[in-house]
């Protein structure tokens, strides 16, 4: 995580906390400034596979379970949900060795990744320049 540049947090601890309808518009607009909006995007973690989505409906970080014994219809499970009614965050603080389906990771955790990840390098440039 040394690497991932910092966005403005959803929540800070001295402002409102802010509305599900607001936490998800600022999502929306961060994956329309990235230019990926409305697309499914596969991203890998620390060794663990991720889908991850946002459109007109919702934003979701859905782990995907590699296991080779998995029943079928078992293929992961979300770990971040975010819609303008609600927002489910499962993530939460770093797992212990033996959490198996804790990520560690906070929502504003998997925004500053996924901004990381598909930041335009034009703006990489603009950055360190």
């Amino acid at each position: 995580m040394d690497k991932v540049r910092k966005i403005d947090s959803i929540n800070e601890p001295t402002e409102p906390q802010k509305s599900a309808l607001q936490v998800f518009a600022q999502i929306q607009e961060l994956f329309r400034r990235l230019g990926i909006l409305g697309q499914k995007l596969r991203l890998e973690f620390e060794g663990n596979k991720y889908l991850i989505s946002c459109d007109e409906r919702a934003f979701l970080v859905y782990r995907i379970n590699e296991q080779d014994a998995v029943p079928p219809g078992v293929p992961g499970w979300p770990v971040c949900l975010v819609t303008a009614e609600t927002v489910v965050d499962e993530c939460g603080p770093a797992p212990l060795k033996c959490e198996y389906f804790s990520t560690g990771l906070a929502l504003p955790d998997w925004l500053e990744i996924i901004e990381q990840y598909y930041r335009p390098e034009s703006d990489d440039a603009a950055a360190s320049g």
